[in-house]
C-alpha cells in the first residue's frame, strides 16, 4: 500500500494571510480625531455659553444693584454742568479709559456730596488690560469752573457734585473724562469689608492712628481701621495720605484677583450700593473682569510730582499748593499716553516757527 502520510519536512505552500487595508486604518483614526474633536468643540461651546450666562446673570445683579433705592443722591448744588459739557479734550488715545474715583468727606447715607477728600484718575487700556491710578492731591489750588477762579480741588464736588469734579480734572489734565465713581466714609469701609478686609504692614504710628496693633508684620485692617489708615495725615502731610490711599486700593486689587472670582464679583456687585457711578453696569463689570483677569501690576503716580509744587496760603488763610499746570499736565500726560500733552507739543511746534 502506498503511505498517503504527509512527508513533515516536505515544502508546504503558506496559507495566504487577507491584505492589510491601510486607509481603512487611515478612516478609523480620522473619525476618532473628528468626535474627539466634535466633543472638544461642543464642550467649548458648552462652557462658552456657561460663561455668557454667568456674565448676564452678574450684569443683571449689577444694574439691581445700581437702582437701590436706599441710594439718596444729592442733585441740587451751587453749579450745575451740563453732561454734555464736561471740557473733554480730544485727539486722545481711545484705546484708555479715564475714570475719575471720589472719596467724599461724609458719614451720612447721601453721596456726591461734599468736598472730595480724595480724588484719583484710574486709567484703563482696554485693550491691553493696564491699569494706571494718578492721585491729585486735594489741597492743589486750580480755577472751578462757573464757582472759583482760584480754589482747592476737592472743593469742586461741593461745589457742583461729580461732573463739576469731571470738568475741573478735565480742563486741569487735558484729558478726556465721562465717567466717575463715587463713595462716602460709610461706604469707603463696607466695600473694604465686603471684599474681606486690607493686608497691610504698619509704621508704629501708622498702626496707633488706625486703632490696629502695632506689629512689623504684615496684618488685616477692617473697613474702619483702612478708612482711618487712609486719611491719616498727622505724621506727614497730604502726600503722604495719597501714598496710602494708592496703597490701600493697589492691596485690595491684588488680594481680589487672588481670591475666588464668583466671590469677588458677588463683593462688587454689592459694593455698588454704597456707590454713585454714572457707569453703566456692562461697564462695570467689563471692568471689573479685566482687572481681576490682567496680572499686571497696578502702575501709580502723584501730582503734583514732587519737587515740582510750594505750599502757599489764599487770602482767607487757608494752605493750598501752588504749581504749573503745564508740568502737571505733561507728566500725567507721559504716565497715561507715553508723550507730552496735545497742548504742550503745540506750543513747542509754535515755539520753533517764531
Amino acid at each position: 500500500m502506498q503511505d498517503h502520510t504527509p512527508d513533515q519536512t516536505s515544502n508546504q505552500t503558506p496559507k495566504e494571510q487577507p491584505p492589510v487595508r491601510k486607509n481603512a486604518t487611515g478612516k478609523r483614526l480620522l473619525i476618532a480625531l473628528l468626535a474627539i474633536a466634535l466633543a472638544a468643540g461642543g464642550l467649548y461651546f458648552a462652557l462658552r455659553e456657561d460663561e455668557e450666562a454667568v456674565m448676564r446673570r452678574q450684569q443683571e445683579a449689577m444694574e439691581q444693584a445700581m437702582k437701590d433705592e436706599e441710594q439718596e443722591v444729592e442733585v441740587e448744588f451751587r453749579v450745575e454742568v451740563d453732561p454734555a459739557d464736561l471740557s473733554q479734550a480730544e485727539g486722545l488715545d481711545a484705546a484708555w479709559m479715564n475714570i475719575l474715583l471720589l472719596g467724599t468727606d461724609g458719614w451720612g447715607s447721601s453721596l456726591n456730596q461734599g468736598r472730595s477728600d480724595a480724588m484719583l484718575v484710574l486709567s484703563v487700556n482696554e485693550q491691553t488690560g493696564e491699569l494706571k491710578l494718578t492721585s491729585l492731591v486735594r489741597d492743589m489750588l486750580v480755577p472751578i469752573p462757573g464757582a472759583s477762579r482760584g480754589d482747592r480741588i476737592n472743593t469742586a464736588n461741593a461745589y457742583g457734585g461729580p461732573l463739576l469734579a469731571i470738568k475741573t480734572v478735565n480742563e486741569l489734565l487735558g484729558v478726556n473724562i465721562a465717567r466717575y465713581c463715587s463713595v462716602n466714609f460709610l461706604g469707603f469701609a463696607e466695600v473694604v469689608n465686603l471684599l474681606g478686609g486690607v493686608e497691610l504692614t504698619l509704621s508704629e504710628g501708622e498702626a496707633r492712628l488706625s486703632g490696629a496693633e502695632k506689629s512689623d508684620l504684615p496684618q488685616r485692617l477692617s473697613g474702619y481701621q483702612t478708612l482711618e489708615y487712609s486719611r491719616i495725615r498727622a505724621l506727614d502731610n497730604n502726600f503722604g495720605r495719597n501714598e496710602r490711599q494708592r496703597k490701600v486700593l493697589n492691596a485690595l486689587l491684588e488680594q481680589a484677583r487672588g481670591q475666588d472670582r464668583d466671590t469677588v464679583m458677588q463683593a462688587i456687585t454689592e459694593s455698588l450700593r454704597w456707590m454713585s457711578t454714572n457707569l453703566t453696569a456692562e461697564e462695570a463689570l467689563t471692568l471689573a473682569m479685566g482687572a481681576l483677569n490682567n496680572q499686571k501690576q497696578l502702575e501709580l503716580l502723584s501730582l503734583p510730582p514732587e519737587g515740582k509744587y510750594r505750599f502757599a496760603r489764599t487770602q482767607g488763610g487757608a494752605s493750598v499748593i501752588e504749581f504749573n499746570q503745564n508740568t502737571v499736565r505733561d507728566a500725567f500726560h507721559q504716565f497715561v499716553y507715553g508723550q507730552d500733552s496735545p497742548d504742550a507739543a503745540s506750543d513747542q511746534r509754535k515755539g520753533q516757527q517764531t
